[in-house]
Formats: structure tokens, sequence, C-alpha cells
């Protein structure tokens, strides 16, 4: 009896060790996919972060199943409260979008004025302590920060349209975008998204070029870029009820049904907050009103939806218009427009992402393959929008991601402003190639 205790002490402890906290991995530099390009070669210098290790917290921080539950359910440990300006912007369809102002702390070590346009994950806003530990970082390095709210995630906010936000929507951020340059017109913008948002910075700057000549460079965190590309081995995967994002999203690996059931949970609190605008009497007096049909929904279905899958079936591609789900997967995916991003371009993930699995993620690789101004940079621990470091067992408040995104920012601003410098130079006659 004896012996069997022990041994089965000595099981527990190695699975604890080895499989759960993953204790033997040691710390590493982030993998860099790009162009050795003259841009590139000098961002990259100017950023040591993406040369050195990434050493998460001690006990835990290995483990990519730990650092995304804590990022679930703590965020940031201590996340500040920065004091922003809440704005509404009235959207064509009677939908409000909001976004929250804060005004950077410090001054920029270049002296110029930059301004963040930030956008969340799935079913966040600023008030999530993760996004405040970033807004709050980077204020503190010089930039004024301007967060997007997704429609239907405030929870004092009631949506006033019947919509809440999807994973392609860029209308609300092109508002937001329009609203800081009409108000700050000789800042700087940089476009930042995390996960979802990272979706739709990436859409955004994409399907419409002529948006890049707004910002100096945009970085793109956790996200996966083009759901219908996932799971390319699905064996149903001609067959549009089990197409290949449906295949992933279920898989048991790595228990991502788990976080699928989960991140549904929490997208069904915004779902059920704003019920009579979606489905009830409100719906009925906005359709009569605008003198439109309304969209028919089987609530029940609805409401009962496990998955995000299931949920994006009966509720999220009839709210978009779109023929099916795998039209609203296409359509809302930011794959279909990366490769018209010319701008400087970030794209970080975690390789013990849970949620965003790396090895089916190509579009990052395929795109910096031609790209001269694009870098991805792949973690070997992380996990989905965790990223802690610092401490045995309590991390530091300020995570490896919010240093490495606003060190990049940093970097592509030196860059860009020696090679002005240089032009300038030509220009007058100084120097002669």
């Amino acid at each position: 009896m004896t012996f069997f205790v022990v041994a089965s002490v000595i099981f527990f402890l190695y699975i604890l060790i080895f499989k759960i906290l993953n204790l033997k991995s040691r710390a590493a530099p982030p993998h860099l996919e790009y162009i050795e390009s003259k841009f590139n070669k000098a961002v990259l210098e100017a950023c040591p972060i993406f040369r050195e290790p990434y050493v998460p917290t001690s006990l835990w921080g290995k483990s990519g199943h730990i650092q995304t539950g804590v990022y679930g359910k703590v965020g940031r440990f201590q996340a500040p409260r920065p004091k922003g300006i809440r704005k509404h912007i009235m959207m064509p369809d009677g939908g409000t979008v909001s976004y929250d102002m804060f005004e950077a702390t410090a001054e920029h070590p270049s002296g110029g004025d930059y301004t963040i346009c930030c956008v969340p994950g799935i079913s966040n806003s600023c008030e999530k302590a993760y996004v405040r530990g970033f807004i709050a970082w980077a204020q503190s390095q010089g930039y004024r920060v301007a967060c997007l709210n997704h429609i239907g995630a405030l929870e004092n906010q009631i949506i006033t349209s019947p919509r809440i936000f999807t994973y392609g929507d860029t209308e609300e951020y092109d508002e937001v975008v329009k609203e800081v340059r009409a108000k700050f017109p000789h800042s700087t913008l940089l476009s930042v998204g995390f996960s979802m948002g990272a979706n739709i910075v990436v859409k955004y700057l994409g399907e419409e070029p002529h948006r890049q000549d707004y910002f100096l460079c945009a970085v793109s965190v956790c996200q996966g870029y083009d759901i219908t590309k996932w799971a390319q081995h699905a064996p149903d995967k001609d067959n549009p009820a089990h197409h290949r994002a449906t295949v992933t999203l279920h898989e048991w690996n790595d228990l991502r049904r788990v976080y699928n059931f989960l991140m549904t949970k929490n997208m069904m609190k915004t779902i059920r907050r704003n019920h009579d605008m979606l489905f009830g009497e409100q719906a009925k007096a906005y359709w009569k009103a605008h003198n439109l049909p309304p969209i028919i929904y089987d609530v029940e279905k609805i409401l009962n939806s496990t998955s995000l899958v299931h949920l994006d079936e009966a509720f999220t591609y009839k709210m978009k218009g779109c023929k099916d789900i795998l039209d609203f997967y296409k359509k809302a995916s930011s794959s279909a427009h990366i490769h018209k991003v010319h701008i400087p371009m970030l794209m970080l993930n975690a390789a013990d992402d849970l949620i965003i699995p790396p090895h089916q993620v190509t579009t990052p690789g395929e795109y910096v393959q031609n790209a001269p101004k694009g870098i991805y940079a792949l973690t070997k621990h992380g996990g989905h929008l965790g990223f802690f470091e610092g401490g045995i067992l309590r991390p530091n408040t300020v995570s490896w991601m919010d240093r490495a995104v606003t060190q990049y920012l940093d970097g592509v601003i030196e860059v860009t402003q020696q090679q002005d410098l240089r032009k300038d130079i030509i220009q007058n006659g100084v120097i002669r190639n």
C-alpha cells in the first residue's frame, strides 16, 4: 500500500512538473521570420527584446494552459485603471460605437506626438484588465491611446440597433480612426490589435489600402488570420456543415473545445444582456421604424449554443447578411487582405497558444516572404494573450507582450525618423549617392 501511495505521488509530481508546468522547457528568444531588408534589420537592431530570451514567470509561466487561464481569469495582476474620456459615435444604422481616449502620461523619447488606435479581443473593451495594463504602459511610454469598445461588450451600455460586434467588422474602427484624425491632425497614428481585434486591424488596413496612409505601422497579436484554413486535413473539409473551422474549434486536443465553450459563455453574456434589442420588442420596433424585414432567428438555438461555431451558425452569419457560415468566415478573415498591407507590421504569436494553434496559422509566414517591412515573431511561451513575465509565482503587472509592442513601435519611429533625416540631407545636397 505504501509503495502504491509513493508511486502515485511520484507519478503526480511527474505530470505536474513536466506535463502541466512544463518546467523542463528553457526560455528562448522569439523565432523571427522576415526579409532581411535594410528597414527590418534596422528596426530589429533597435528592438533588443526580440533578440533576448523571453523568460516567463518561473513556476507556471512555461505552461500555455496556465498562461491562457490566468489571462482569461485575471487579465493582469494589479492592473492599473488609467483614466480616459469615453466618446460615442452614432453609426448610419442607428448603432452606437464607443471608444475611450487616454492621454500620454509622459513625453515620447522622440519628442513627437503619437496615438495608438487599439482594438481589443473578442467581447472585450478598454475595461478588461489586460487592455488596461497595455494602455497604462503605453501611456507611460509617451503614447496617447484610443481604444475601441466592441459593440455590446460594455456591461453598462446597451446597444441601439439589433447587432453586436463580429470578427471582421471594420466599420466601427474606421469611425474611431476618422474621429481621432480630426481631433489630432498632427499626431502620427499607430494601429494595434489583440486576437480578434488584430484580425479587424489587418483587414481594415488591407481592404482599403489608402487607409494605410493614416498609419506609420501596425501590430497584430495572437490572431488566427484565416479561420477557413484551420485544420486543413479535416475529413469533411468539402462539406460546408463540417468545414475546417468547425473541426479545429471542436477539437479536444489541448482542451481547445473547453476554451471554445468558455469563450461562447462570455459571448452569451453579451447576447443575453442585449436580448430585447436583438430579438425582442425593441428589435421589432427597430425593424418597423426602418421599414426593413426582421432577421428570423431560432432564439432558443442561439441561447443554447455551447460553441462559437454553433453561435455563428445560428446567429452571426444571419446578422451580417451572409449566405452561410463559411461565407461569413471568408468575408471576416483578414487573410484575404493582408497581402495588400505595405506599411511596417509586426505579427506576434506564441507557440503554446492553445486557442490559436500556430502550426495551423500559415498566413504570417507566407506574408513576410513578400513584405520587406513585415516581421513575424513566434515566442516559445506566452499562451493566448498571456505573456506574463517576472517573479516566481506572482508576475509583473507589465507583460512581455506590452513591452514588445511598444518597443517595436519605438523602433519603427526611430528608423523612420532616421530615414526622413537622410532624405532631407540628400535633397539639400549634403549627401550625394
